[in-house]
């Protein structure tokens, strides 16, 4: 079986830089049409396009663990016939920040195309993102304050950061994606996951356990949050229901691993909110992109 990333070691990087960029360019022409106006208001376009400076941002993240520095060196020694007027190291970074809501954009485009609208399905977990060890977040400039502080039960370990909630489908698409504060309970941050979402069915762990907001939702936005039970609980769960929800939670967590060891997603190496959130983007969105990367390069491959 072809795992969802394999195409990383197997594929030509030639080819799937091709692919990326004319995946991105004609999600951006799209965006572009359905504002009705270009994106900059004042000078000319640039020399080296928003679809490059996103194409190779997906490079860094994929290939080079988010490194910068070492992406564009290597992009600009080997492959400077794909990008022949790539940036410099403070202007790419600046450019791929204001990019940011655009690269966003473009994944929802192809996960509206990747996503049946009949699916009404949804897996939801998190996973954390430290800002720095523990012991050390009195120091830190990117967050600060107790809200931050929380925990991570499978590692053992403490956590000063963020945590990254997702949903995703059966066929491990992420669907939708948010950052919050590390403290907060996992069932405490539904309301505002799902508040401009209805109609849906999602499963989740026994964080996400919180009977009130659980009810919230239901009543509100029509989304029943079925979340595991504790094997002391009460009334615990069937053990053929527990395993047909531990085996259907799987695809989530198969798709976090995905993210953790192929994108590291839980070390960004951001200095700055903004850096944060435009690597997590460009990594949801390499993420996402992989499913049609591998279409094309399948397709490719049958021409070739």
């Amino acid at each position: 079986m072809i795992g969802l990333t394999d195409y990383i070691t197997e594929c030509r990087w030639e080819d799937i830089f091709t692919i990326w960029y004319v995946l991105i360019d004609d999600a951006y022409q799209h965006l572009v049409a359905s504002l009705g106006q270009r994106l900059r208001q004042r000078g000319p376009e640039p020399t080296f396009s928003d679809s490059e400076v996103i194409t190779v941002a997906m490079i860094i993240e994929t290939f080079f663990g988010g490194d910068e520095e070492l992406g564009l060196a290597f992009v600009h020694q080997y492959h400077g016939d794909l990008f022949p007027y790539l940036l410099d190291n403070g202007q790419f970074n600046r450019r791929r920040r204001h990019l940011t809501w655009v690269m966003e954009r473009i994944r929802r485009q192809y996960t509206q195309l990747l996503i049946d609208p009949e699916d009404r399905l949804r897996i939801i977990d998190s996973a954390p993102i430290p800002a720095c060890t523990y012991t050390r977040n009195s120091h830190c400039e990117t967050v600060l304050g107790p809200e931050y502080m929380s925990v991570m039960v499978s590692k053992k370990a403490k956590l000063f950061g963020h945590r990254f909630y997702a949903t995703a489908t059966l066929d491990q698409v992420i669907d939708r994606w948010m950052l919050a504060p590390a403290a907060a309970r996992d069932g405490k941050m539904t309301p505002a996951f799902f508040d401009d979402q209805t109609d849906l069915w999602v499963l989740g762990d026994n964080a996400f356990q919180v009977p009130e907001e659980m009810a919230w939702l239901k009543s509100e936005r029509n989304v029943t949050l079925t979340a595991a039970l504790r094997k002391d609980a009460k009334e615990p769960l069937p053990d053929k229901v527990r395993r047909l929800f531990n085996r259907l939670r799987r695809r989530i967590e198969t798709a976090f691993s995905v993210l953790t060891t192929v994108f590291n997603l839980e070390t960004p190496g951001s200095r700055s909110m903004s850096g944060l959130l435009t690597r997590i983007t460009t990594t949801v969105l390499a993420y996402n992109l992989s499913f049609l990367t591998n279409v094309e390069l399948c397709a490719l491959e049958t021409r070739n």
